[in-house]
């Protein structure tokens, strides 16, 4: 993809994409090391869920780099492949720890549909990569961080969300439900991160169509609006499974 000159628009998202996957990286790592210390899979399957959840933004961060270091961004292939072929993992690790902690019953199902369901998506991906990547999606020549995803990634990534908003509120309402007010206060956060988190990731996708002209300033807002609800959400799933003693201090008062 050539040099375009970078819209205020566009600086601003690639900034807070980057800003976001940043976060996420360093919240998901955290949570990853948590393992030594408690010696349970739950922290590495949460990990790498959330940085497979900040996925998405991998390859406006990257281009955003790029575009500054060598004023080029990334190829439409790579920057499919970064954005999506990773998902599956993070699906397959969350409903993996979602099992684990609500439905063991029924693990072996959930995974068993899971794999068949990411394996398919895989595959599709794949063909419609080498034949006819335009059934996978555009991004606009004007907008170096704005792509039209067709009804294949769009009907996926929606799915991918339904399931983990609903499979994440029905955790952490049990946790709301718990005498312990940490167990309360992680709950609540949870159930927070994936609400804001499902919120800001259907609003981001909207924001091309709904505004067509990059120079509109309220875009500028809504993109700056966006990132940040979803640097919340980051902190919030991180604060439902670690909380650290500055979030237990900022919101409950002893």
């Amino acid at each position: 993809m050539r040099f375009l000159v970078l819209e205020v628009v566009d600086f601003l998202q690639g900034l807070f994409s980057l800003i976001f996957v940043v976060i996420s990286l360093i919240l998901g790592f955290t949570i990853l090391s948590k393992y030594s210390k408690y010696k349970s899979n739950l922290y590495i399957l949460v990990g790498i869920s959330w940085i497979g959840v900040a996925n998405p933004w991998f390859p406006d961060s990257i281009s955003f780099i790029m575009n500054l270091v060598v004023q080029q961004s990334l190829q439409v292939e790579l920057y499919f492949i970064i954005g999506n072929v990773f998902i599956p993992i993070a699906l397959l690790s969350w409903l993996t720890a979602f099992t684990n902690m609500i439905s063991k019953k029924r693990q072996k199902i959930i995974i068993l549909l899971t794999i068949i369901f990411s394996i398919a998506f895989e595959i599709i991906f794949f063909y419609l990569l080498f034949t006819d990547i335009d059934l996978i999606g555009t991004i606009n020549p004007l907008r170096p961080f704005t792509v039209n995803f067709d009804i294949f990634i769009t009907v996926y990534l929606l799915l991918v969300i339904v399931i983990m908003l609903i499979t994440g509120i029905i955790f952490a309402q049990k946790s709301v439900k718990s005498e312990d007010k940490d167990i309360r206060l992680k709950g609540k956060l949870l159930r927070a991160a994936f609400i804001i988190f499902t919120i800001a990731a259907i609003l981001d996708s909207l924001l091309g169509a709904i505004f067509e002209d990059p120079t509109d300033p309220i875009l500028a807002i809504m993109v700056v609006v966006t990132r940040v609800l979803l640097i919340i959400s980051a902190f919030s799933f991180y604060g439902g499974f670690i909380l650290p003693k500055w979030m237990h201090s900022l919101f409950i008062r002893e």
